[in-house]
Formats: structure tokens, sequence, C-alpha cells
């Protein structure tokens, strides 16, 4: 499934309200299930820097830190009904350690369902993603050397936490925060600052500023 049909899906997922405390033993079950477990490489593969810079011989763990979005609920015989969450996956290869970031989630009588998110350190969700890459997006396309004639390629290879502020905006429930976002092109290599402020309204998403884009140009 594209970001885009994630994004649909669990924004849909999380305006239903289903909220219900977690099942710790389940919970840990649940994600020392081989078969769970074979899902969640499976989609860290699908990642676009995975796919873009493939390593055969790449070793992968996937982490038993999850963070969970939306609580797990199991039923009776500790089956799981419905959640959201996320997790890592370390890929080292070729000369490259990796961080790979997977969203699972399952809505009630349906098959739990998986994606890849951006990897590295970012600290945003599936829809604060799809609403920043196109931010990005349109930076890249006025930063003076970041574009190339006759490339179709464009991918987010690693995402890097900066900080966090101290205090939150007004009406913000946590405070704002930066990142740099390193994306790819077929001889470039673009860093993008960004700045992620929640309020009262949802979070308010700024890239750049367009002088603060660092260009270099990398190997093909």
């Amino acid at each position: 499934m594209t970001h885009t049909g994630i994004a649909t899906a669990l924004a849909l997922f999380l305006a239903s309200g289903t909220a219900l405390a977690d099942d710790q033993a389940n919970t840990a079950r649940l994600f020392a299930d081989p078969g769970v477990r074979q899902m969640t490489l499976a989609a860290a593969q699908q990642s676009a820097v995975v796919m873009n810079e493939p390593c055969p011989s790449a070793q992968a763990t996937v982490s038993t830190d999850v963070a969970v979005f939306q609580p797990l609920v199991f039923d009776a015989a500790g089956q799981l009904q419905t959640g959201i969450w996320r997790q890592q996956v370390t890929l080292a290869g070729c000369g490259v350690t990796r961080t790979l970031n997977v969203i699972g989630w399952k809505q009630a009588g349906q098959a739990i369902g998986m994606g890849a998110l951006l990897p590295g350190g970012t600290h945003t969700d599936v829809l604060l993603q799809r609403d920043a890459i196109q931010q990005v997006d349109q930076l890249v396309k006025i930063t003076p050397g970041a574009t190339e004639e006759g490339c179709a390629r464009e991918y987010v290879a690693d995402t890097r936490f900066v900080d966090r502020d101290a205090t939150p905006a007004p009406g913000g429930k946590s405070p704002p925060w930066r990142e740099v976002w390193t994306l790819r092109t077929c001889t470039k290599q673009i860093e993008v600052p960004i700045r992620f402020i929640p309020d009262a309204t949802g979070t308010t998403i700024t890239a750049g500023p367009q002088n603060a884009v660092k260009v270099t140009t990398v190997a093909k």
C-alpha cells in the first residue's frame, strides 16, 4: 500500500475512537510471533531507501521496542482485534546501518496490515509524513542545484531528529521539534530542515528556509 493509502486507512481508523487498555502479556506474545515478525521484515524491505540502495547481504534485526499509536485491544482468547503501532528494523550491511520504520494496524474483522514509514529517527507519524513530504518536494523544486534534468528518482534516504523546544506552543499538546530529512536523487543528496509545531488545530509544518537546504553531489 502506498503512503497515501496507509494514511487514508489510518485516518479513518483513528477517527473511530476505539481505545481500551493494553494487555501486556498478549502484546508480548503478538510481537514474538514468527509470522508477525516476518510481516514486519517484509514491510521494511519495501522502504524506498532499501529498494533504491539494495544490499542483498544485509542483516535485519526487528526491535522489541514497539511504539503504540492506538491501544492494542485483544479478545478473550488473546487475539488482536484493533490497534496501530510502529516497530523498527535495523538493517546492517554494505558498510551502512539503517533504521527502518514499519507501521502496523488491525481493524476489527480484518487481517493485520503493515507498511513502510520513512526511515531514520523521525518522530512523525504517517499522517505528518504525508503532509511534510509535500512541503519538502516543493522546496526542493525551487532550491538551486537540487533538481536534475532527466532524473525521475527521488526518495527519502534518512531522517534525523535534531531537538525539541522546552515548552509547547499555545494550545499544543507537546513542544515543537526539529528534524532534518535527507533526500537522494540520481546524483544529489539534499538535506532539508523541517520544524513541526503542535498547536490547537493540529501540527504546523515548515520546511526550510531555502538557504538552510544543503545540496551535495554523490556518486551514481
